[in-house]
């Protein structure tokens, strides 16, 4: 089962939070060209410097944006900038937030170093696909700096909240926070260090006992995957605690109050031959079609349509879709007696009883014709977490259809990671993003005497 240990964190030496907010920055995947540009124009020594370069001209063998990261970071660490904690410590995080919902909220975890598995280990699971680009980015990333950035995110089971009591008592045994910072999301971030191993220990004993999910990270846990068998294929022989055999990860109790799964809604867009008078035709063979005669254009009208959506949560695969030709929204609930022979759905059934596979595979596969490499290429599928947003772009004509989801429970990704199957893509919204540059982890820092502790 998981081993997750203490380790000397790398940290930045301005702690506050008005300082170290311009130097901390969201996930790479999650950053637009621009607001990379903003993020490295707020401070040069943002972490977006590092975790996320921009190629330059004349760059080649001799000169590329790893080579300046790597040399960045190592600088940092040279001159005070960046400094590394004198004792191994896990790292409890709090972050206080606004959801996508509106409410305040606030989640805890705690940061630490997890012994990499393969995934038929059945240790860490995945629930999503992966691509190759953006893995062979990261491992570039690993090669060079060859640190842990930010921290993935993992989530564990802890049916008897022992783990959320035990992070519980650590938070309030540990003092002040040693670092505070604001995200451009609104965020807080508060992060404490457990540098006593016998106060680690009950965090460390609850996840010895269970498995761990990863919610956010699956490129970047795959890329350590990759580099750890690069480095025994290279150096053969190193220790079983080498430090190049973890990762860092942020854990959380699936029992937190503050975690929940937001649901990603989808665009289309590019459909040359849709009519969506046919369209309707078509779902009413396996779906219930009740059309909404609310004005979408109006606030009031939008809320009162994805309150009717979110009364199906958990009972029903239902959707609402929103067509830019004539601005109506139609709620479409998967019918008990629909003939779904023909609909290449998954076998597995719980992967096929997810929302957003009955809505890729029926509707964007089987009625629409777009392949699942087409999907997974985006060539016609846009994501939006903002439900207003997409009967924005849909009415504005931007996108030709707008489809609302209801977030998947815990419990089914849950589910279909535990049965090695994977969701598509964007299935999952867990917000708030884990903040990069917050704490970093060498990867050469060989770990056996943290485990002894």
């Amino acid at each position: 089962m998981p081993e997750v240990v203490l380790f000397r964190g790398i940290r930045y030496a301005a702690p506050r939070a008005t300082t170290l907010s311009r130097l901390i920055s969201p996930p790479y995947d999650v950053i637009s060209p621009a607001q990379r540009d903003a993020l490295a124009e707020r401070s040069p020594h943002n972490i977006i410097h590092v975790l996320l370069g921009k190629e330059q001209p004349g760059d080649g063998a001799d000169e590329d944006k790893y080579l300046r990261a790597a040399r960045s970071f190592g600088s940092w660490l040279e001159d005070g900038t960046l400094r590394q904690d004198p004792a191994p410590a896990l790292y409890p995080l709090e972050q206080s937030f606004t959801g996508p919902d509106g409410r305040p909220r606030v989640r805890r975890g705690f940061i630490g170093a997890c012994r990499l598995h393969d995934y038929h280990e059945g240790v860490v699971l995945p629930h999503e696909k992966t691509l190759t680009a953006p893995k062979a980015d990261r491992l570039e990333v690993m090669k060079r700096v060859q640190a842990n950035l930010s921290p993935i995110f993992g989530l564990y089971e802890d049916e008897r909240a022992e783990g959320h009591r035990a992070l519980e008592a650590a938070i309030a045994g540990a003092g002040d926070p040693v670092s505070e910072a604001d995200s451009d999301d609104g965020t807080h971030h508060r992060l404490w260090r457990v540098d006593d191993p016998a106060a680690a220990a009950p965090l460390r004993r609850v996840l010895a006992a269970h498995k761990v999910f990863i919610a956010d990270g699956h490129h970047r846990y795959e890329s350590a995957l990759a580099y750890r068998d690069l480095v025994d294929r290279e150096r053969p022989g190193q220790p079983r605690n080498a430090g190049h055999r973890f990762i860092m990860v942020t854990l959380c109790s699936m029992v937190d109050p503050g975690l929940f799964v937001y649901p990603t809604h989808r665009l289309l867009l590019g459909l040359r031959e849709l009519r969506p008078a046919r369209l309707l035709e078509d779902l009413a063979k396996y779906f219930t079609v009740d059309r909404l005669q609310e004005d979408l254009r109006r606030p009031a009208g939008r809320a009162w349509a994805v309150s009717k959506l979110a009364e199906h949560s958990g009972k029903s695969t239902t959707f609402l879709m929103v067509a830019a030709e004539d601005g109506k929204g139609s709620i479409l609930t998967l019918r008990d007696d629909a003939d779904l022979a023909g609909v290449p759905l998954p076998t597995n059934v719980t992967l096929r009883d997810l929302d957003v596979t009955v809505l890729h595979t029926i509707v964007f596969q089987h009625l629409l014709g777009l392949s699942p490499r087409s999907q997974e290429l985006g060539e016609n599928v846009r994501y939006e977490m903002d439900a207003g947003e997409v009967v924005t772009r849909t009415l504005s004509g931007e996108c030709q259809l707008g489809f609302l989801v209801n977030p998947t429970p815990l419990w089914q990704v849950q589910a279909v990671a535990e049965a090695g199957e994977t969701m598509p893509q964007k299935s999952t919204f867990f917000y708030p993003k884990l903040a990069s540059g917050l704490v970093m982890r060498k990867v050469h820092e060989d770990l056996h005497e943290e485990l002894a502790g």
